[in-house]
């Protein structure tokens, strides 16, 4: 997928109808709904001086909390375990609590909403999701024929070749274009369409020096990235089996970047001009592959947007890392292993190949992934951890991120990211067990989210601002001297930098929500929702939540 737009990634908040409001303690709103368990009176205990989360089971209605310090707040977040969005009017309320909670201050930075933000992602650089094609049932008309290796190029710069682009913002239609080859590197072929090549760089056109740079910088990161997350394959599917590439591509197993202006869609008039900045498609990878206007190019390649490629040469650099790992996911996944990941999950991992790769590319901060921070603190609930939302992508990109980047940074960097990109495995059973593989844990997806859960909360031991490790490096060409260490740094998502603004009130953080905020259905896939209830002003207290669907789960935490 493509990076955002620089300094696009953020839009103003005044959009967002939250308003604080006070800690109601009497308030005993109950869900009703047919979908909903029978009420139980299930009570159970917790030592608040042993943890700083706990998980009420389903059938738990009570909880009471001995040995809690008094000054310290009491949360909880709404999880959805499920693979359905769980209605606002279904999800389990906070029914009852002791008067042992004292209303303060802090309920003021609690927020109430109202009700969905509209265009949320205008003024962002477009997402294009390619389909996912299935190798066993496609019916290729090239099945039945006999297939005739193809002539290979010479590779000399100035050679020329007919490519299928995308020709609408849909990119649905793929339409053949001459193009030239304006750069040779020692792992890619740089071509550019015709149509937007001049010799003076300009508007969504572009020359042979920005050619050559892709090259350079494609060269350098090649083997940097191969180290982490494994090679893309060399081999090309024809009739029911993978096959070597030489034999059916006239490029070989050279990457083909080709810059164009994608989407057919640049126009001086939009301030964004470009939507899209660049995309690996699959069916590239399937010979002859020609399905509802989508043909293949048979071969490996990449497509670059022109237009970013003058106004944001960074921004484009950093998508040609950030697509690399979306071929090398098809190998190791697809190709190797016969799977099929979540797009969140490779959405992840392509953008910690980014996070890792920021110093080599000379990437600020609000260039990096680590800029949809201010997205995911104002709209993490738009989009569960493990989900792609295709309505509101921004917001799958920053929660992906958010969690992925945790991970990394709390269990192994660079080493742990090489285990998950390179076990059997794909999604959360990947990540689990590339954790416990590299740590010799024996951690479960939950307990990974429950740590989760308290660095957004502000927890010093599980938290974002801490540096990764840096045990996997590489030592070859410009670092043969001073290995790469693959740095992914420490950010603090509760810095003012990722702040959002409300009603002109600055939140510093993950939104956190009033105790009985409902407006709001819970996203699938580990979707949360974060809720303040108060401060203690004793060492007990005892909360009760009505019943709900089994797919929430309801954590406590202190803080």
């Amino acid at each position: 997928m493509m990076l955002y737009k620089k300094n696009l990634f953020f839009v103003v908040f005044t959009t967002l109808f939250l308003a604080s409001c006070d800690l109601d303690l009497s308030l005993t709103t109950e869900a009703t709904s047919s979908t909903v368990s029978s009420a139980t009176s299930s009570t159970v205990s917790w030592d608040a001086s042993q943890s700083d989360i706990f998980e009420l089971s389903a059938d738990v209605k009570t909880v009471n909390i001995s040995n809690a310090v008094s000054g310290k707040t009491l949360y909880f977040v709404r999880r959805n375990t499920g693979s359905q969005t769980i209605s606002s009017t279904n999800t389990r309320t906070l029914t009852a609590s002791s008067q042992r909670l004292a209303v303060s201050s802090t309920s003021s930075d609690f927020l109430e909403l109202d009700e969905e933000v509209q265009n949320l992602q205008k003024g962002f650089a477009g997402c294009f999701i390619p389909e996912q094609i299935d190798l066993k049932n496609y019916a290729s008309s090239a099945r039945s024929v006999s297939v005739l290796s193809e002539t290979a190029i010479s590779g000399n710069v100035g050679e020329t070749k007919r490519i299928y682009v995308d020709n609408n913002t849909d990119i649905s239609t793929f339409v053949q274009k001459s193009a030239t080859l304006r750069a040779v590197g020692t792992y890619c072929y740089v071509w550019v369409v015709d149509d937007f090549y001049s010799s003076t760089a300009g508007e969504n056109k572009v020359d042979s020096a920005i050619a050559q740079k892709y090259a350079d910088a494609f060269d350098k990161m090649y083997p940097m990235i191969t180290n982490v997350f494994g090679k893309e394959s060399d081999n090309i599917y024809y009739d029911s089996r993978w096959r070597n590439m030489e034999d059916y591509s006239s490029t070989g197993t050279k990457i083909n970047i080709v810059v164009y202006d994608i989407g057919n869609d640049y126009s001086l008039s939009k301030e964004d001009k470009c939507g899209i900045v660049g995309y690996f498609y699959a069916k590239d990878y399937i010979y002859n592959y020609s399905e509802n206007g989508v043909t293949s190019n048979n071969g490996k390649y990449f497509y670059i947007d022109s237009g970013y490629s003058n106004s944001n040469f960074d921004t484009t650099i950093s998508t040609l890392a950030h697509e690399f790992q979306h071929m090398v996911n098809y190998n190791q996944k697809t190709v190797s292993h016969d799977l099929t990941s979540g797009q969140w999950y490779n959405e992840m991992l392509s953008m910690l190949c980014e996070d890792m790769m920021q110093k080599h590319l000379g990437i600020d901060d609000e260039d990096s992934p680590k800029a949809r921070t201010t997205v995911f603190n104002a709209y993490y609930y738009y989009s569960g951890i493990s989900e792609y939302n295709s309505d509101k992508q921004i917001c799958s990109y920053a929660t992906a991120f958010s969690f992925g980047s945790f991970i990394a940074r709390n269990f192994g960097g660079a080493e742990l990211v090489q285990k998950i990109s390179k076990n059997s495995y794909v999604d959360n059973d990947s990540i689990t067990d590339a954790v416990n593989s590299l740590n010799g844990t024996n951690y479960t997806y939950d307990d990974l989210f429950e740590k989760y859960l308290l660095a957004l909360l502000g927890n010093s031991t599980y938290t974002h601002d801490k540096d990764a490790e840096c045990t996997l490096k590489y030592n070859s060409g410009d670092y043969s001297l001073n290995p790469y260490e693959y740095p992914m740094t420490a950010y603090n998502i509760f810095d003012s930098e990722y702040s959002f603004s409300v009603n002109e009130k600055e939140y510093y953080g993950p939104a956190i929500f009033n105790y009985n905020a409902k407006s709001v259905d819970l996203r699938p896939e580990n979707g949360i929702l974060i809720h303040g209830i108060g401060t203690f002003s004793g060492s007990n207290v005892s909360v009760s939540f009505s019943s709900g669907t089994s797919a929430e789960k309801i954590y406590l935490i202190i803080k």
